[in-house]
C-alpha cells in the first residue's frame, strides 16, 4: 500500500489526500525525507485503514453516463453524436467504448465552459473583479487554479459532481481575484460570498476520488 509523495512549490505544510490512484502525501518541496517518513510512521495505522476501505471507483461507463451529480442510462441510436435529453444519453450505434469516452469528455467540457461562464458572473458582481481568462482543465490533483494575471483554470472532472459543488470551486478561485493566497481574509471572503463553503470543501475530501474520467486505454 504505497503512498504517493507528491512535492508542492505553494505548499506549507504536509496533508494526506485520497485519490483516484490511492492515498497522496501532498508537502512542501523542500520537506526533508526524514520528516516525510516520520510523517508516514505516525500515521500508519490511518494509511492501512483508509487504504482497506477505500470505496470502489466509479468508471462513467458501469451504469450510465454522469452529469452534475447525476447517472443517467445510456442508449444506443442510429444518431451520429452524444446527446443528452434529460432522461437519459443517446449514444451513436456505431461508437466503440473508446469513441465514447473521447466524445463524452468533449460533451462535458463544452458545457463545463458554458456553465463557468454563466455562474462566474455571479461572482464577479459580488466581488468586484473579472478574470481574465477561463479555460476547463482535467487536472490531477486540483479542481482548479487561479494564476496571479487572472487566469483561471476549472476542473471538467466536476460536471461529475452536485452542482453545488462546482459552484463552491468556482466561488473559490474567483475569491482569489481578491486574496491571491489562503489567509483568514480569503477564507471569510469566500464564506461571505459562498456560505455552504465548509460542506463543499468536505464533500470533495470524502468524495473527490471518484470523480474519474478514465482514459480510453482503461475502458477497452
Amino acid at each position: 500500500m504505497d503512498v504517493n509523495i507528491v512535492r508542492q512549490k505553494r505548499r506549507k505544510k504536509a496533508a494526506f489526500y485520497v485519490t483516484s490512484d490511492g492515498i497522496e502525501l501532498r508537502i512542501p518541496a523542500r520537506l526533508s525525507k526524514r520528516i516525510v517518513d516520520r510523517i508516514l510512521e505516525e500515521h500508519a495505522v490511518w494509511i492501512r485503514h483508509t487504504w482497506h476501505n477505500l470505496p470502489k471507483q466509479t468508471s462513467v461507463l458501469d451504469d450510465g453516463l454522469v452529469f452534475h451529480g447525476i447517472t443517467y442510462p445510456t442508449q444506443v441510436d442510429d444518431g451520429e453524436t452524444l446527446r443528452h435529453d434529460g432522461t437519459s444519453f443517446l449514444v451513436p450505434r456505431a461508437w466503440d467504448t473508446a469513441t465514447l469516452r473521447k466524445h463524452y469528455e468533449t460533451w462535458l467540457r463544452e458545457r463545463a465552459l458554458r456553465y463557468v461562464n454563466e455562474r462566474a458572473g455571479v461572482y464577479e458582481q459580488l466581488l468586484n473583479v473579472r478574470a481574465s481568462n477561463i479555460r476547463i482543465g482535467h487536472q490531477k490533483t486540483r479542481w482548479g487554479s487561479c494564476s496571479s494575471n487572472g487566469n483561471i483554470s476549472i476542473n471538467v472532472r466536476l460536471m461529475l459532481a452536485p452542482r453545488e459543488i462546482m459552484d463552491y470551486v468556482i466561488a473559490h478561485e474567483w475569491t482569489h481575484l481578491v486574496h491571491f493566497d489562503h489567509s483568514t481574509s480569503f477564507w471569510r471572503t469566500l464564506q461571505n460570498v459562498y456560505p455552504k463553503s465548509d460542506d463543499a470543501k468536505e464533500w470533495l475530501k470524502k468524495n473527490g476520488h471518484t470523480l474519474q474520467l478514465k482514459k480510453p486505454t482503461d475502458l477497452c
